[in-house]
């Protein structure tokens, strides 16, 4: 499931000191609202509802067993969905002409400036924003500072079995 719906953040006035105004359009994209409504489902019908959990008496508390209609979801995730506080990709690294930045963080609009933080993430991942964070910043300070990229490691790590 990859989230389609795009927010924005614009200047809120010419006043410097004025933070930005932020838009993170939660459920724009019809499909990101869908397959919220189908995760619900699921959870109730094939995680919840096993016989092996009927021994805890599970209850729904949220969104309720009286929410079953998609508009019943949809009314019940607009109004208790929020951001997690890990926005990402307002100023997305890229070759296109919609990039914000290239692949060493430098502004295309500002010769000088780069940045280096979430803002450039081309999409959302599925994980804690920290450390490809740590990993981006690491990457450009190093190019910033010209040095060469370590070389490819052969570490052990661990790979699953094939199931």
């Amino acid at each position: 499931m990859t989230r389609t719906s795009r927010g924005y953040v614009r200047l809120r006035s010419k006043n410097p000191a004025d933070a930005p105004l932020t838009v993170f359009s939660h459920y724009q994209s019809r499909q990101d609202l869908t397959d919220m409504i189908d995760g619900i489902r699921l959870t109730r019908e094939r995680l919840v509802r096993q016989p092996a959990w009927q021994q805890f008496h599970p209850r729904e508390l949220s969104p309720g067993p009286g929410v079953v209609s998609d508009r019943d979801f949809e009314a019940f995730l607009r109004k208790a969905s929020s951001t997690s506080y890990h926005p990402s990709g307002t100023c997305r690294m890229g070759t296109d002409a919609d990039a914000v930045v290239d692949s060493e963080g430098r502004l295309n609009a500002v010769p000088g400036l780069r940045v280096a933080d979430a803002s450039i993430m081309p999409r959302v991942i599925t994980g804690n924003l920290n450390a490809p964070v740590i990993m981006m910043a690491e990457k450009i300070s190093d190019r910033i500072l010209g040095r060469q990229p370590l070389p490819p490691s052969d570490a052990m790590y661990h790979r699953p079995r094939a199931s």
